[in-house]
């Protein structure tokens, strides 16, 4: 029997998502006070960000134990991107579409933005002198349809190439755009280069080798109704995980042709990029969702690319730093924006997801810090559960999962000054990280 099955043999009396909320988060904080690392109720939490495990006995997660459960940490490190529920759309699992949000500015991502895996948000830049990607993209096929629309759009060749963060989604099927500029400069912070080189990244591929059995275990849960901590499916929910388990062959496939992109360039701080008639700013605020996000801004055309700083509908809690993030946000939401491109998700507006998020991540934060010595501390979200779910069986689903488990380890080991094992690195970041230039321009 697989972990995943033998979890959800362990059944429990349903409990309603409200207490459910607060139960959740709970036991994802206990661990956190003695070893570093989250308790959790499903076998989903983020094992791929920091060699942690779920024990098939207690359900116990321990950040700081390198014996991660191979079968379930791949999917872990892949189900936080799904949105919310299933859509009937007809498009293919990675086909992308474009839309000109400014003059030379295109903004590309799948229409169907609930459909797993999910496809990152790309943006492509284009100046009197060259193109700056930003988020190339996760899938080999994805860096193929955004140099095919850099071409269609333009002669001028590719300068650069942003990662906004280490997350493989976002840039590890950006290959094929730098083979066909090879002097294009490949753009991330330092943290962001030294998770990729190792560590995180490493964890990451070595799930992926037993994603076969991990989708098997998705796939009983579905047949079933019977998620891996004991309470029942919805129609939505099983239609949700069962269109998932179609698509694995498909995005196994394209799975294979990922390929990590080494930084030829590190910053540590804010940075400039003069494009021709255009000027990029690459914003490095802080820690937040990683410890190395980058946006993108263009001042004059008042665009705003987050990365996974922002994600909607739903919030991904894994591995981040809920205090300083909520700055971060709240920075992101004062500039000057009419077009938010969130790393996840439909293109917004204005900033007032970002101040709900913010409110969200202080409140994580508070809890936290008021409970940093507790023996058993309990994070009460139900409230945030019903303003971001509003009523969806499925995003209620993830918010648990992505957000209100992972997040209280998170914001406990920041309110305790030990934020380092959120992203735990296997070396110094100077060793792991060697890229040909440093600095900014």
């Amino acid at each position: 029997m697989t972990p995943a099955t033998t979890w959800a043999a362990k059944k429990r009396r349903p409990k309603s998502r409200r207490n459910k909320s607060r139960i959740v988060a709970e036991k994802a904080a206990k661990g956190s006070m003695k070893d570093g690392g989250p308790r959790c109720g499903s076998p989903f939490f983020w094992g791929a960000l920091s060699n942690g495990r779920c024990c098939r006995a207690s359900m116990r997660c321990r950040m700081s134990d390198a014996r991660t459960d191979p079968k379930m940490r791949q999917l872990l490190f892949a189900l936080p991107f799904l949105l919310a529920a299933t859509s009937a759309a007809a498009e293919g699992l990675f086909d992308l579409s474009w839309r000109e949000v400014a003059k030379g500015v295109f903004v590309g991502g799948r229409e169907d933005a609930l459909r797993y895996p999910v496809v990152a948000n790309t943006t492509i830049v284009i100046g009197r002198r060259g193109v700056l990607v930003f988020d190339g993209g996760g899938y080999a096929i994805q860096g193929e349809q955004v140099l095919e629309k850099i071409r269609a759009e333009t002669k001028k060749p590719v300068t650069h190439l942003v990662i906004s963060h280490w997350h493989g989604d976002h840039h590890r099927g950006a290959f094929p755009i730098i083979e066909a500029f090879p002097e294009a400069e490949i753009i991330a912070h330092r943290f962001t280069c030294a998770a990729a080189a190792d560590g995180p990244e490493r964890r990451v591929e070595e799930g992926e080798a037993e994603l076969g059995a991990t989708y098997a275990a998705v796939k009983d849960a579905a047949d079933k109704g019977v998620w891996f901590d004991g309470s029942t499916l919805s129609d939505a929910e099983k239609a949700y995980f069962t269109r998932m388990v179609a698509d694995f062959p498909e995005y196994g496939t394209q799975l294979a042709r990922m390929r990590v992109l080494q930084p030829t360039r590190v910053i540590d701080e804010t940075s400039i990029i003069d494009l021709g008639g255009k000027k990029a700013t690459l914003l490095y605020m802080g820690p937040a969702n990683t410890a190395g996000d980058i946006a993108l801004y263009l001042p004059k055309q008042k665009f705003l690319a987050t990365g996974d700083i922002v994600v909607a509908p739903t919030p991904y809690g894994f591995g981040s730093y809920p205090r300083a993030w909520a700055r971060v946000v709240r920075q992101l939401a004062s500039l000057p924006a009419e077009t938010i491109v969130p790393g996840h998700g439909a293109i917004m507006s204005d900033g007032a997801y970002l101040q709900k998020l913010a409110a969200l991540l202080d409140k994580a934060a508070d809890q936290a810090e008021a409970q940093k010595n507790a023996e058993k501390p309990v994070f009460d979200f139900a409230d945030d559960m019903d303003a971001f779910a509003e009523g969806d069986a499925v995003r209620a689903r993830l918010f648990d999962m992505f957000f209100i488990e992972p997040i209280g380890a998170a914001a406990l080991n920041e309110a305790k000054g030990e934020a380092e094992k959120n992203e735990p690195l296997d070396g110094a970041v100077a060793d792991l990280c060697k890229p040909r230039v440093s600095g900014a321009e």
